[in-house]
């Protein structure tokens, strides 16, 4: 077991007056936590432009932290970025540009209507998108996608929500 003294040493210095007091940080993630993540991408490296990823803090890039878990990869110069699993280095999926990014959070939207009204279950929904990209369903992440994906997507569940076949 890694003592706290242990676990900030493993913390660069410019981020240890940011890690909570529970003693998680990227560089010593929960090991409960990391274990619950079924299907862990790797952690970002390089950045599509040429560019090394670095771990950002929340703080350092909107000024506030968002979430129990304020951490993320992050290519400054063109500000591609991922957020990770809470209380793991684990990204939630693939480095997304800001354009991207939008552009998920816009496609996911209509898809995450078809179980939050309850016409499916939740399980059904990411089944039946999987089936339509032909993609298996434990790749079936909308921070997987890119720009094409996701509005494939978004018309499925657009149609869907709409009683159309897809």
């Amino acid at each position: 077991m890694t003592s706290a003294a242990d676990a900030q040493a493993l913390v660069p210095a410019e981020f240890r007056e940011l890690v909570g007091d529970h003693g998680k940080s990227p560089w010593n993630p929960s090991r409960t936590a990391t274990g619950r993540v079924l299907n862990p991408l790797p952690a970002p490296e390089r950045c599509a432009c040429g560019r090394p990823v670095e771990i950002f803090h929340h703080l350092q890039v909107y000024g506030r932290e968002f979430s129990d878990w304020p951490w993320m990869y992050r290519c400054e110069p063109c500000d591609a970025s991922v957020g990770m699993h809470p209380f793991t280095s684990i990204p939630l999926g693939t480095l997304a540009t800001k354009a991207l990014r939008e552009t998920r959070k816009a496609c996911k939207q209509p898809f995450e209507l078809l179980w939050q009204t309850g016409r499916m279950d939740r399980a059904a929904a990411y089944g039946g998108l999987a089936r339509h990209l032909r993609i298996p369903v434990e790749e079936c992440h909308f921070g997987w996608f890119d720009a094409e994906t996701c509005q494939r997507a978004r018309d499925w569940a657009v149609k869907s929500l709409r009683g159309q076949p897809a």
